[in-house]
């Protein structure tokens, strides 16, 4: 299965290809402090986690997934681009455990968690797609050291993206069918649905009238959100695509804002839904806030485009958008009706919020955009709190390692944010900061004097398979936050009508 080439991100990627990092500055004294953790890979360049769903709980587990530095034996469709073998990782107090793979396959991703210890994602199970020949990819849990393959609704491959406490699991899968309706990206390949897990049975949640459904995220009371075309048939300016919520069994459409698309990518306990749409004639589109059966414009910040990430229980929504004259992009938060530019780090000209807690602490990325260039010359993780202003994260840590912080995803309630970097070497890792206070009363006693958590090994496993050489595209699906999917879907439409 292979991603159309026009199936791109069009706006803001640009800001995650590159950075240079810039000197570190006095930290305001008011903030926070935090220690940095580097969690350590298991032998290779890479650490990992997807920015889309929940990463880390209030009890301090955290997951993702780390290079070993075995070669990928299916090369050259590699699960990871650096074409070693990856495996999921789980860390918790100091301790980073190797989570494994199947017994065949080899590599694995953690997508997310709930608080009762199950973790989920996908892995290779060894097996080929009927359809296309490749490895398969099928979604997996992890339940205190053992390990589960869910399967799939009949295709070749299927990713499990989150899981409630009561351990119902949401997640994306193919289903055999080739599907010919035009959905971007997939016309002539398998049919994408979302579909749920439960007591060992995954059932498909449907769609809204269309052949595909892609899920976001959801709710720990099991409501699914994401988006689904509305119907086989494209209208005059093409396939109408409309967010839905998933609940109590039924698929419901959300509607739009008067376009022809939306999108929704996050939904509190309490059930409300944020998200995206094209406003009517599709020349615009703007962050979504939906509740009890109505559809709120959230407005812009003086241009036409503004995307809603993520929001907290008191119905704070952060997310980005265009300023005056189309200028991308400014990181937002949206209460009580107004929405706000939150700024920038000192010196850069572009920012995204991407995390939000109950206390309101914001995390994303800022960085500089040389109009000139087209490069990106700096990029920050950041952390925005008490009315602001944003403030490099690289500031705020208490002790100094050659980590750059370049994006922050994800902030729990206790403070912790979970952000990604890269070393002088250009190997990417995952910082975990825990607010000074916190780390005190923590149990480190099992972690280096480097700062590296001791990794707890994976059990031996049987010899992997023969390698196939085949091609498929969505091994890079980790990589991607499911806002970033999304985006790329409305990108697709809007370059194709």
């Amino acid at each position: 299965m292979k991603f159309q080439p026009a199936f791109r991100l069009l706006i803001v990627l640009a800001a995650f290809a590159a950075y240079v990092p810039s000197l570190p500055a006095q930290a305001p004294p008011q903030h926070t402090r935090y220690r940095l953790i580097e969690v350590a890979t298991f032998g290779g360049p890479n650490n990992a986690y997807n920015g889309g769903t929940p990463i880390a709980t209030n009890d301090g587990t955290v997951v993702g997934a780390a290079t070993t530095s075995t070669p990928d034996p299916y090369a050259p469709d590699c699960f990871d681009g650096t074409c070693l073998v990856q495996h999921a990782w789980k860390w918790h107090d100091g301790v980073l455990t190797d989570l494994g793979g199947l017994p065949v396959g080899e590599s694995s991703f953690a997508e997310s968690l709930n608080s009762r210890g199950l973790v989920v994602g996908y892995a290779r199970d060894g097996g080929l797609d009927s359809l296309t020949g490749a490895v398969r990819f099928v979604a997996t849990t992890w339940d205190h050291g053992q390990i589960k393959n869910l399967g799939t609704l009949g295709g070749g491959f299927s990713f499990a993206l989150g899981a409630t406490n009561q351990n119902f699991v949401m997640g994306l899968s193919d289903n055999g069918v080739i599907d010919t309706s035009g959905f971007p990206g997939f016309d002539g390949v398998s049919e994408v649905r979302t579909f749920g897990w439960r007591d060992g049975t995954m059932f498909d949640l449907g769609t809204l009238g269309g052949t595909g459904a892609w899920p976001a995220t959801m709710n720990n009371r099991g409501q699914v959100v994401g988006l689904s075309p509305t119907s086989l048939v494209p209208g005059p300016l093409g396939l109408q695509i409309d967010a839905f919520l998933w609940s109590g069994g039924k698929m419901k459409d959300l509607g739009t804002l008067g376009g022809t698309f939306s999108a929704a990518n996050a939904i509190s306990d309490r059930g409300q839904v944020v998200g995206y749409s094209t406003v009517p004639g599709d020349g615009a589109t703007h962050a979504f806030s939906w509740e009890d059966g109505t559809m709120t414009d959230l407005g812009t910040l003086g241009g036409t485009f503004t995307i809603a990430n993520w929001l907290n229980e008191a119905g704070e929504v952060i997310g980005f958008g265009t300023i005056a004259g189309d200028v991308c992009c400014r990181a937002f938060l949206s209460r009580h009706g107004a929405i706000s530019e939150l700024g920038t780090v000192v010196g850069d000209n572009s920012s995204a919020a991407f995390g939000i807690n109950n206390k309101g602490q914001v995390v994303g990325q800022s960085w500089f955009f040389d109009v000139d260039t087209q490069q990106v010359t700096a990029s920050h993780a950041f952390l925005w709190e008490d009315e602001g202003p944003i403030v490099d994260l690289n500031t705020l840590v208490v002790n100094p390692t050659d980590l750059s912080l370049t994006e922050a995803n994800f902030i729990t309630d206790r403070g912790w944010i979970i952000a990604k970097g890269f070393l002088p070497s250009g190997d990417a890792r995952v910082g975990i900061l825990i607010p000074e206070g916190d780390a005190e009363n923590l149990n480190f006693g099992s972690t280096s004097q480097n700062g590296e958590p001791i990794v707890k090994p994976s059990p031996p496993r049987p010899e992997h398979l023969k390698a196939f050489k085949k091609q498929w595209l969505p091994r890079d699906y980790h990589s991607q936050s499911l806002t970033k999917y999304s985006m790329q879907l409305h990108g697709y439409l809007r370059q194709h009508r």
